[in-house]
C-alpha cells in the first residue's frame, strides 16, 4: 500500500466520518497519525495492491474509535462479505494498536463454529452443500456467555477455528485469552437481522441467476429462523461498521481469490464443487435487503476491486 496514493472516497465523506468520531480538523488528525510511526511500521501487513482509503478511511478511523474507548469494555461489530478484506484489516488493527499501546483484540465469529462433528451435523442437508458459514453453525451459548463475561470485566478464553483443517472444511484449533478493553467482532453476517417475509419470497431476488430453487427457498427460511437466535449477540454490539458490496458479483471474485490464497499459504482448500456451493450460498442464503437495511453506524461501499467508493454515517 502507498499511504500517499490516490484516494477514491470524496473528501466530504471522510470529513463526515471524522466528525462522527469527534475530529473537527482532518489535517491535524492525519498529521498526528503520520508522526506516530504506525503507518510505516505496519505497512507490510496490508495486502499487495491495497488502496490508501483502507488506511485513511477505515483502518485509522477504527483505531481512533479504539482510542476513544480505552479503559472500558467496548464491542465494535465489523460486518463484511467473505473475501472482502476484513481478515487482513483485523490483522492490521491488532498490529497498529499494539504499536500505539492500545488495548484491542479482533475476534471472528467464525472462531465460534461448532467443533467438527457437531458442525457437520448442524450443516447437514443445506441446499448449498457448505460445511460451515451459515447461521446455525456457531456455538451461540458460548459466544453469548463469552461476550457477557468479557463485558463484565473478566479475562476470557475464546476458541480458535482453522479453516484449512479437514481438507478445507475446518475445525477448532485451540483457545486464545482475551483481556482487551476493545473487542472487534467480525463476520460476514454480523449485525444482520431476520428479513421480512416478502424478502424471502420467490420473487424477492429475481436478479439471482439461475433463479432460487424450491430447496434454496426452504434453506433461506431456515436461515431466517436461525438468525433470530443471533439477536442477543448483536444487542451487545456498541457500534457497528459495515463494508457493503456495491455489486453482488463481487463475492464470487473475492471468495475465489481467498481460496486461491489459502491454497498458496496452506496447501489445502475447498474442493471446486464445495467452493461453488459457498459462492452460491453467499448470494442466496440471506436476502440482499438484509444487508442494505442493516442500520450500521458507519457504512462503506466497496466495489469489486475492493475500492471504497462511498461512505455513510448514521446520525
Amino acid at each position: 500500500m502507498d499511504p500517499e496514493g490516490c484516494r477514491d472516497l470524496p473528501n466530504a465523506d471522510q470529513e463526515l466520518l471524522l466528525l462522527h468520531l469527534g475530529i473537527d480538523d482532518p489535517t491535524a488528525w492525519e498529521n498526528g497519525w503520520k508522526i506516530t510511526g504506525v503507518i510505516e511500521n505496519t505497512a507490510h501487513i496490508w495486502p499487495v495492491g491495497a488502496h490508501s482509503d483502507w488506511l485513511w478511511s477505515l483502518g485509522l478511523p477504527l483505531l481512533t474509535e479504539v482510542q476513544r474507548h480505552q479503559g472500558k469494555r467496548w464491542l465494535i461489530g465489523l460486518s463484511a462479505l467473505p473475501g472482502c478484506g476484513k481478515t487482513s484489516l483485523g490483522r492490521w488493527l491488532e498490529a497498529a494498536a499494539a504499536h500505539r499501546g492500545l488495548s484491542l483484540q479482533v475476534v471472528s465469529i467464525d472462531d465460534f463454529y461448532f467443533s467438527a462433528d457437531k458442525l457437520e451435523s448442524s450443516m447437514r442437508g443445506n441446499p448449498w452443500g457448505v460445511p460451515r458459514a451459515l447461521p446455525g453453525s456457531h456455538e451461540l451459548e458460548l459466544l453469548k456467555s463469552t461476550i457477557q463475561r468479557w463485558k463484565g470485566g473478566h479475562d476470557v478464553l475464546h476458541p480458535l477455528f482453522d479453516k484449512a483443517l479437514r481438507q478445507g472444511r475446518g475445525d477448532r484449533s485451540g483457545w486464545r485469552t482475551c483481556s482487551a478493553d476493545v473487542l472487534v467482532l467480525e463476520g460476514w453476517f454480523v449485525g444482520v437481522k431476520p428479513s421480512y417475509d416478502e424478502e424471502t419470497s420467490p420473487g424477492a431476488s429475481s436478479w439471482i441467476d439461475p433463479p432460487l430453487t424450491n430447496q434454496e427457498l426452504a434453506g433461506r427460511r431456515r436461515v431466517q429462523r436461525a438468525l433470530k437466535e443471533y439477536n442477543p449477540v448483536w444487542e451487545q454490539i456498541d457500534t457497528l461498521w459495515q463494508l457493503r458490496t456495491l455489486e453482488w458479483t463481487s463475492p464470487r471474485i473475492w471468495k475465489l481469490q481467498q481460496e486461491q490464497q489459502m491454497k498458496r499459504d496452506r496447501g489445502t482448500g475447498l474442493s471446486p464443487e464445495v467452493l461453488d456451493g459457498f459462492i452460491r450460498m453467499i448470494t442466496c442464503a440471506i436476502p440482499e435487503a438484509s444487508f442494505s437495511r442493516m442500520g450500521a453506524d458507519v457504512c462503506l461501499e466497496v466495489d469489486p476491486e475492493r475500492r471504497l467508493r462511498h461512505l455513510r454515517v448514521r446520525s
